[in-house]
């Protein structure tokens, strides 16, 4: 009985998988405009002290915006039956996400540096596909607390190029539940939890080309946050003195987790007649993400390889006039698949996804600014199979695709700009 609950046990390899993979969605949920689009290059807004701390030399006094960004999934993902061993159906519906967000820009010193304070803080982020559906020994339920807290600085070196740099301490915290084969009539459930904190790097640089062309390029260093993991084993049968040591396990394991380097890069160009258009690109460098240490009472164990891979995201955006104090927008991405799909698993259910999304800014007679942008997001079908091996061990076999799987992104900004005293 010992041997058979610790080989259902999900690794914890499985388990921050899915912390990780959150990490990675929130710290690209930054918006400029629909398909958030404008981030690196136009340089108009506190939102440039994160996305391209260089920008802030080209605010005046001091600038301040509050974001927030609700995230909604339509997926419906639907279990192959001809292959899937295990009773139970399809998982419940995703949860929606909520994205909040603060940005500060102030003058220091003199014209010429700028410092930029970024606190990032979602909420509600998880997946709750529920512990009766035919993948719950893999997958059952997970949610994210995370937090970013990024301080800038900013110099104009020439009259064509400024200079940024930044620390950012990240926080996470996620909690997991997995159903997990039991000797009694139910399924047992393992709970785990892990947190950590590491600090991160910025570096970026904004090219004024003309008077109305700027590119800009910004750099965000790799995090190895150490992971102490607890693990809860509840409603077993199993002795409670099995139990107990099972829980001891876990709580002496720790890991070393490395969110992946990734660099931006963005092109803006006005025009006379009030229209501008940017193109944006982020690189991440994903083939070095995952686990990089694993440890069990202090002795380390192989990590495996999960065969992710390098990818793009490339948007494109244009902003025109609507009337004196307003200015309509819309903008295109695209999301390059970051796995293959013979290594996705239900806790990286990633695949290549493409964006439209329309949007405004209104300027108020007192000069602040409201942005409201809507995007919908279309994702492939993204196949997941746990492999025919899996239908030999108790957790089964599971196999599947999202027959329907598109999200809507609503974002809103308020901008406040306040002029520098003489």
């Amino acid at each position: 009985m010992h041997t058979m609950a610790r080989r259902n046990r999900p690794s914890a390899c499985q388990q921050l998988t899915a912390l990780v993979c959150a990490i990675l969605a929130t710290t690209a949920a930054h918006a400029g405009g629909p398909a958030f689009t404008r981030l690196f290059a136009p340089a108009e807004t506190a939102q440039t002290s994160y996305l391209n701390p260089a920008g802030m030399t080209r605010l005046e006094g001091s600038n301040f915006a509050g974001q927030l960004i609700y995230g909604h999934s339509f997926q419906t993902f639907q279990n192959d039956d001809s292959v899937t061993t295990n009773s139970g159906g399809d998982p419940r519906d995703p949860d929606p996400v909520i994205v909040p967000s603060l940005y500060y820009v102030r003058p220091i010193f003199n014209d010429d540096w700028r410092l930029g304070l970024t606190l990032n803080a979602p909420g509600g982020f998880g997946a709750g596909n529920g512990p009766n559906w035919a993948g719950r020994y893999y997958s059952d339920q997970f949610s994210l607390i995370f937090l970013a807290a990024t301080a800038t600085l900013a110099r104009r070196v020439t009259p064509w190029l400024s200079l940024g740099a930044g620390v950012s301490v990240q926080y996470t915290s996620a909690d997991s539940t997995t159903q997990v084969v039991d000797p009694g009539p139910g399924d047992a459930k393992l709970e785990v939890d892990a947190d950590g904190a590491a600090p991160g790097y910025i570096a970026s640089a904004l090219f004024d080309i003309s008077d109305r062309t700027r590119f800009g390029i910004t750099w965000h260093s790799e995090t190895d946050p150490d992971e102490s993991v607890d693990v809860s084993l509840k409603r077993s049968t199993l002795p409670p003195a099995i139990v107990a040591a099972l829980e001891k396990a876990g709580d002496n394991v720790n890991t070393t987790l490395r969110t992946p380097q990734h660099v931006d890069i963005g092109l803006y160009h006005g025009w006379d007649n009030g229209w501008s258009a940017t193109l944006d690109a982020v690189w991440v460098d994903f083939s070095r993400f995952g686990l990089t240490e694993f440890r069990v009472d202090g002795f380390d164990l192989d990590v495996p390889d999960s065969n992710f891979k390098d990818f793009w995201i490339v948007m494109a955006g244009f902003e025109y006039p609507l009337a004196d104090n307003m200015q309509g927008r819309l903008g295109a991405m695209y999301f390059q698949q970051p796995v293959s799909n013979e290594d996705r698993t239900f806790s990286f259910a990633l695949d290549d996804a493409w964006g439209v999304g329309s949007g405004f800014v209104y300027t108020r007679e007192n000069g602040s600014r409201i942005d409201f942008n809507v995007t919908a997001i279309s994702i492939d079908n993204a196949p997941v199979d746990t492999g025919p091996l899996s239908a030999l061990e108790p957790r089964g076999r599971v196999a599947g695709a999202n027959s329907s799987s598109w999200a809507l992104a609503v974002e809103f900004t308020y901008h406040v700009a306040r002029p520098r005293r003489q």
